[in-house]
């Protein structure tokens, strides 16, 4: 999570568990950037260029995105880069190499997956441009009310969910929060990030709990399999966010104990239905 202190301050902070204290990865002077997986992206040092690093392996990674100056503001969602500065703005796919140009006038904008969320403050429209097929189209999307116009933002008077989720906005009576999609195809599921570690020794009071960050909810099932490829374990589960969180006793379906040489396989469904399934898989060696 990229966080912008009051100090001037930028943080980068991991949760590695669920329900645990951050851990900060990173302090950095306050500036344009963006955090999507293990990589941060900041603006390069050639105008027009953003870098990527990877916060684990420290290696870097520098795309083109055809900015005419610096960017002041850099968003980061599955392939698509957004970046804006003064009157430009657009997106770059890093999976097709393509160049997008999206609109940059009027009020906030957040990236989602597959388009881009902007407020129009005059006219109260949230404005949606849909850019997944290469070229943004823009339409309207809602109206919001006259109330509070100009308040909050994005994170004020709406939202939008990056991991493939629907937008929510004040529909201007007290207290009510009103949910409508966006129209635009998710990406299918994908990896963000992995902390699968391999333990040597796991019991009931010291489970295996690794946790794969994906990049929308999805319902899994993961197996065990012992060194003559029998499955001896399944764990399924259903995430409400993007991750996933078994845990694994060390015990079979049955309650006997284990040992030795075991290949887990994970299998993710997309819970929204679009995309096919994911497939992960390694090993680990019991005591």
């Amino acid at each position: 999570m990229l966080y912008n202190g009051g100090s001037g301050k930028q943080r980068v902070v991991d949760f590695p568990r669920a329900a645990t204290a951050g851990e900060t990865a990173l302090t950095r002077d306050r500036a344009a950037a963006a955090v999507w997986g293990q990589t941060l992206w900041v603006p390069g040092g050639t105008q027009g260029q953003v870098t990527g690093r990877n916060l684990k392996t420290g290696t870097t990674t520098t795309v083109a995105t055809g900015a005419p100056c610096t960017p002041t503001d850099i968003q980061a969602v599955n392939t698509w880069l957004y970046w804006s500065c003064g009157s430009s703005a657009g997106v770059y796919d890093r999976a097709t190499q393509r160049r997008i140009t999206v609109p940059a006038d009027h009020g906030p904008a957040r990236l989602a997956d597959g388009f881009l969320l902007r407020e129009n403050r005059t006219t109260r429209e949230l404005l949606l441009s849909d850019f997944h097929t290469g070229t943004a189209a823009t339409r309207t999307l809602v109206k919001l009310p006259a109330t509070d116009q100009n308040t909050g933002g994005s994170n004020g008077r709406w939202a939008v969910d990056r991991f493939g989720g629907p937008i929510a906005y004040l529909n201007g009576t007290y207290g009510e929060v009103s949910i409508v999609p966006s129209g635009v195809p998710t990406s299918p599921l994908a990896q963000m990030e992995a902390q699968a570690h391999s333990p040597s020794v796991i019991g009931r009071s010291f489970p295996w709990t690794p946790v794969w960050q994906l990049n929308k909810p999805s319902t899994w099932a993961l197996t065990l399999a012992n060194s003559s490829g029998k499955i001896v374990r399944t764990l399924t589960g259903s995430s409400t966010g993007a991750a996933v969180r078994p845990a694994w006793d060390g015990t079979t379906d049955s309650g006997g104990a284990t040992g030795g040489a075991y290949t887990w396989k994970l299998t993710a469904h997309p819970r929204d239905g679009q995309g096919p399934d994911l497939t992960l898989s390694g090993t680990m060696t019991l005591g």
